[in-house]
């Protein structure tokens, strides 16, 4: 039976005091929001502050999500500046059992789309498992037409996108024109992108509100559109208070309010300030259980 696959969390990497991974916490992290309904992991993405682990700790982590999912769908997020180190996370998640592997647009050096394309044409070919394209014009500094992504989409291998943008008519002609698998990647907007066509979502805050998330999916699908605005502006509220005071430590906040302390961002992330603690703590009061 093929695995449920629409709604994952984008799981964050615990961090003991010394800023060495906390990796029973991550085990139990990956078992919380499985057990609170989430139907997979998105392992090692930006909300695991991938970008500042070495080699060997996002290999581990990987090791430790996907023996923790015990069986759930996982994809693992392998991307990095350059095509080799990617290819060599890519054959580890796929040697240790992931299911897919994804990764952002290789970033900085400002390839442009040809040296876009060739990245992830070697990195699907170089796994049997398929790939994730993910599109997140925020953070690579430069947008991508429809037709560029169509054909990233077509490329063989090429089988889901992560869509962490606004603009749905982009989205949407893109799944209407490839067939392939769309995830919501933006918290604020999921249910603007569930109507637009997006097959799932993945994001931070479904870290610690996984089931506000769910809560708007059934409400849409059964045709409960003016509850699932209720919901997803009750979520929006908090992810509000979260961007504002930093994504990666308001949200590791917000799960040692839930029992699981995942230590603070690694550096350079700075901590929280004491007054953006107690705006998180009464906004995340009057709004979890709407």
């Amino acid at each position: 039976m093929e695995k449920t696959k629409k709604i994952l969390v984008p799981i964050v990497t615990p961090f003991n005091a010394d800023e060495t991974v906390n990796y029973d916490m991550l085990a139990r992290l990956t078992r919380k929001v499985l057990d609170e309904g989430a139907d997979g992991i998105y392992a090692g993405g930006s909300s695991a502050e991938c970008f500042l682990l070495t080699q060997e700790e996002r290999e581990k982590c990987l090791e430790t999500v996907i023996k923790a999912a015990d069986g759930a769908f996982v994809v693992a997020h392998v991307g990095d500046i350059g095509t080799k180190k990617t290819i060599d996370l890519a054959k580890h998640a796929e040697k240790v059992g992931a299911d897919v592997v994804a990764s952002v647009p290789p970033f900085y050096f400002g390839y442009g789309f040809e040296g876009v394309k060739s990245y992830y044409r070697d990195l699907s070919s170089a796994v049997k498992i398929p790939t994730l394209v993910y599109n997140i014009p925020v953070a690579t500094g430069k947008g991508i037409s429809i037709k560029e992504l169509e054909e990233l989409m077509m490329i063989p291998g090429v089988d889901y996108l992560k869509f962490t943008d606004s603009d749905y008519y982009m989205m949407e002609r893109v799944h209407t024109r490839t067939g392939k698998f769309v995830y919501s990647g933006k918290d604020e907007c999921f249910l603007s992108a569930i109507a637009a066509g997006a097959d799932g979502g993945i994001g931070t805050t479904y870290n610690f509100m996984i089931g506000k998330y769910l809560r708007i999916w059934d409400s849409y699908h059964a045709g409960n559109v003016d509850e699932a605005l209720k919901i997803q502006k009750s979520a929006n509220a908090i992810t509000e208070a979260v961007v504002n005071a930093g994504t990666i430590p308001a949200t590791k906040y917000l799960l040692r309010l839930q029992g699981y302390d995942s230590g603070m961002g690694r550096r350079p992330f700075v901590p929280l300030k004491e007054e953006a603690k107690a705006v998180l703590e009464k906004i995340y009061e009057e709004n979890i259980r709407i």
